[in-house]
């Protein structure tokens, strides 16, 4: 990977890589159209290390925890973009993705270009952008793909209209926040990063935004895959599937790994509950990278509480 640090060890290690992997995985995030989930009185008593730990994890997520995966931490543009523009250059049958946030820059006309050149190529690429979040994006960067092939799709059009819905509530604010690529179904990319200048360099510079994103190959690919297919069905009615997007996977790492979705439909109560569980089960560390930081009362005693039992927070 593009400086991504791989951990392998004993099944601590690889739990405490699940809620590492899990706190940057949040898929479908949407804006001010967030749903307030009701704080929980009382959580079991556990360690990440139990055995029952990832069951319980899986069973209020509604998602599996796999084994098998190699996960590279990428941190800012320096190192999301080249290693996400390697992995499109290199697809062989099919390429998704999903983006809320996508501006006229040298870098986004990057990212159109490789897309059309892998499109001429034969390549089925499905790209879904965002309408509120795409509002800046030339359309000449639209025509460069769909001239060459692929098929970009627009999540929630826009009108002059829903413009104003936005600003207040109603179905024009439910946006997709998912940052999602998956390159032949193999190899996966999500986290926080747009394509836009703010996300370019290396988090330190005024004017430009720091952000991780995540590199996984490995089982736990099909789960980023359905988030993105999920999606798409909604903003085209096209089922996409069979092996070209959806191969079996080998198992090239040691890290489990899990994906958790959430939409204003349904999912907040489960991701809630994964990331208490998961605060109130640690017993080395926490770290938390997130741009929006707003911990109920519950969620706040379980961070105060954590290094009192001599976890580093």
């Amino acid at each position: 990977g593009s400086g991504g640090r791989r951990r392998r060890g004993g099944r601590e290690i690889r739990a405490r890589k699940t809620l590492a992997l899990t706190g940057v995985m949040l898929l479908g995030l949407t804006s001010a159209a967030c749903v307030r989930v009701p704080s929980h009185f009382a959580v079991p008593q556990l360690a990440v290390a139990d055995r029952a730990f990832i069951p319980t994890i899986e069973a209020y997520a509604i998602a599996p925890v796999g084994s098998g995966n190699t996960v590279d931490v990428l941190l800012n543009g320096d190192q999301i973009f080249p290693a996400q523009l390697a992995a499109i250059r290199s697809a062989r049958e099919t390429i998704t993705y999903a983006q809320y946030f996508y501006e006229e820059s040298p870098i986004a006309r990057e990212f159109a270009e490789a897309f059309a050149d892998r499109c001429r190529a034969g390549v089925r690429a499905h790209i879904l952008l965002d309408g509120f979040g795409t509002l800046q994006m030339p359309a000449e960067y639209r025509e460069t793909m769909t001239s060459a092939g692929c098929q970009v799709a627009t999540f929630r059009p826009l009108s002059p209209l829903s413009l104003i819905a936005v600003a207040g509530f109603g179905r024009a604010n439910k946006r997709n926040h998912r940052r999602i690529l998956v390159v032949d179904g193999r190899i996966g990319f999500t986290g926080g990063s747009g394509i836009s200048p703010k996300w370019m360099g290396d988090g330190r510079t005024k004017g430009h935004w720091r952000d991780t994103d995540v590199r996984v190959e490995g089982p736990v690919v099909a789960s980023l895959q359905g988030a993105f297919v999920e999606n798409w069905l909604d903003a085209t009615n096209e089922v996409l599937g069979g092996e070209a997007y959806f191969p079996r996977l080998s198992r090239p790492g040691s890290a489990s790994a899990q994906i958790v979705r959430s939409s204003p439909a349904g999912g907040s109560f489960s991701m809630y509950t994964m990331f208490l569980l998961a605060i109130t089960s640690a017993r080395r560390s926490i770290y938390v990278t997130n741009p929006y930081f707003l911990p109920d009362a519950r969620m706040t005693r379980a961070l105060i509480d954590a290094p009192s039992r001599g976890v580093r927070v």
